[in-house]
């Protein structure tokens, strides 16, 4: 097998092999991107990829009833096996710790003093809670349990807040790219006096979208809780 590749075994009548990229193959389950032909390293099925022994286009015929290798392909990553190396798992856990502590620094706050919690507090309760990040899944299927396992030693709040905020017209365009992103919109107007929206978001993010918009306004943008 290539040092730059890993095996994904399918189990069926008989079994297959497919190298694939790692990064590549992750990022597909992921969902980050679309083309499934970016992730094989080559365009081949095997019986034995460590021998290089290939498939025929009967043997695929017979078990997947087609002999489209890059159908095929994309059957036995779906069904199979991906075999990460220790060291990749390792990686990829690392990026996914650092992208979870992001996100509950943003989603998150703290209830007893209505602020967020400094990313090195997260990190180190996941630590104490032992929380075990799982390098194959998604961070969206293990946001709310590991939310949940960290609620013991920090306090956490998800709550939402809904707000208003009035943008003068010189500075709309550009604050409104800013409230795309991290808020969701549930009524705009654009008028004479201003841009005016009716946002919600998590509350531990709100501050920051408060400060950046009051940056670009240059402090005349109106904010209002309702």
């Amino acid at each position: 097998m290539a040092d730059d590749s890993i095996k994904v075994d399918y189990k069926g009548g008989k079994d297959f092999e497919i190298l694939v990229k790692p990064d590549e193959a992750l990022d597909y389950k992921e969902g980050n991107i679309d083309s499934f032909e970016k992730v094989l390293f080559v365009r081949e099925v095997f019986t034995d990829s460590s021998a290089a022994e290939r498939a025929s286009a009967q043997q695929l015929e017979d078990e997947f009833g087609t002999s489209n290798i890059l159908e095929v392909a994309k059957t036995i990553f779906e069904r199979g096996n991906l075999q990460l190396t220790a060291e990749q798992k390792n990686r990829k856990r690392e990026e996914k710790k650092k992208r979870i502590i992001s996100m509950i620094a943003k989603r998150a706050m703290n209830p007893k003093t209505n602020s967020p919690h400094p990313p090195q507090r997260i990190e180190n309760a996941i630590k104490e809670a032992g929380v075990n990040i799982d390098a194959m899944k998604s961070i969206e299927e293990q946001f709310e349990e590991i939310v949940e396992a960290i609620r013991p030693i920090i306090p956490i709040s998800m709550e939402e807040k809904e707000f208003a905020v009035k943008i003068p017209n010189e500075y709309a365009g550009k604050c409104y790219g800013k409230i795309k992103t991290q808020a969701t919109v549930l009524e705009e107007e654009w008028g004479d006096q201003g841009f005016m929206a009716k946002l919600k978001m998590p509350a531990g993010a709100k501050k920051q979208l408060e400060s950046e918009l009051q940056k670009v306004c240059k402090g005349k943008a109106t904010i209002k809780d309702l």
